[in-house]
């Protein structure tokens, strides 16, 4: 979107978690913070930057699940690094923080008061990490946003690391039976890349300062049994639907949330999300 505006866009990622794409025309900067301690080439980006999108954090269930101390040391030493930097170069700064925030919650309004499970569940310290960064956010002097995501989605998301949507999608193409985890009761809210963008696009603005915004479409809230479904519909496949237990992937520590849908009253003032999930689903395909 920034591209098509004739914005010249860098992107900053170590990679871990996502592939290169080539055929995108903009400037890939390759930069691991744990490796990489010259942060010159980072100084200069931000140097002559006129928005910054922070979205570098440990992404994806599985990808957390496996090493949740990697998770929360990642996510204390790239805020430690970088939020001393914006605040030296006024870096005016959208920063990517997660529905994790609000828990188990059958509505989520960006004013409600945040409930974060037990410490013996290490999948909360997800959440608490970017709790605490949305704080520390709040104690430098720069000009910022905090947007939540709920279960952004679609074309050319990857599987890797425990998505569900591009999973099950892939596992439908394979003609393999779907596997749900659990008893499939759980619902989430899916929302379209290409929503969320608009969305995230609109609040950059200068009038979107210090403000807090979920980004989702709660028009899209599914249970994962009923997805599961729509995926084998969609893709016309004779196809069943499996469960199994969370002990036969995740750890004890997984800690599975029932209950997440975003409230989009406030960002719903300018842009109201058009893609159901069956168009997400079709996007995939």
């Amino acid at each position: 979107m920034h591209q098509e505006r004739g914005d010249d866009v860098t992107v900053i990622d170590n990679l871990s978690t996502s592939h290169e794409d080539l055929n995108v025309q903009r400037e890939l900067i390759r930069f691991n913070l744990g490796v990489d301690k010259d942060m010159t080439i980072i100084e200069k980006c931000l140097e002559r930057a006129d928005l910054v999108y922070h979205m570098a954090s440990s992404v994806g269930v599985k990808y957390i699940d496996s090493d949740p101390k990697k998770t929360l040391r990642n996510s204390f030493d790239v805020n430690n690094v970088l939020l001393p930097l914006f605040e030296k170069y006024n870096n005016r700064v959208v920063f990517a923080s997660t529905s994790e925030v609000y828990g188990n919650t059958t509505e989520a309004y960006e004013t409600d008061t945040l409930c974060i499970g037990s410490p013996d569940t290490l999948r909360w310290g997800y959440a608490c990490g970017k709790l605490m960064s949305e704080f520390l956010l709040k104690t430098y002097d720069f000009p910022s946003t905090i947007v939540r995501l709920f279960n952004v989605t679609g074309n050319r998301q990857l599987r890797d690391h425990g998505m569900v949507l591009p999973t099950f999608v892939d596992q439908a193409k394979r003609g393999e039976n779907i596997v749900v985890y659990g008893d499939g009761k759980q619902f989430r809210s899916f929302c379209d890349i290409r929503d969320a963008v608009q969305m995230i696009d609109i609040v950059s603005g200068p009038n979107h300062v210090n403000e807090i915004y979920n980004i989702g479409n709660p028009n899209n809230t599914v249970t994962i049994a009923q997805l599961a479904e729509l995926v084998i519909k969609t893709l016309d496949k004779d196809l069943h639907v499996v469960y199994k237990s969370y002990d036969d992937t995740f750890s004890e520590d997984f800690g599975e949330i029932y209950k997440r849908k975003p409230n989009i009253d406030k960002i719903s003032k300018y842009y109201l999300p058009i893609y159901t999930t069956q168009d997400i689903i079709k996007s995939m395909i």
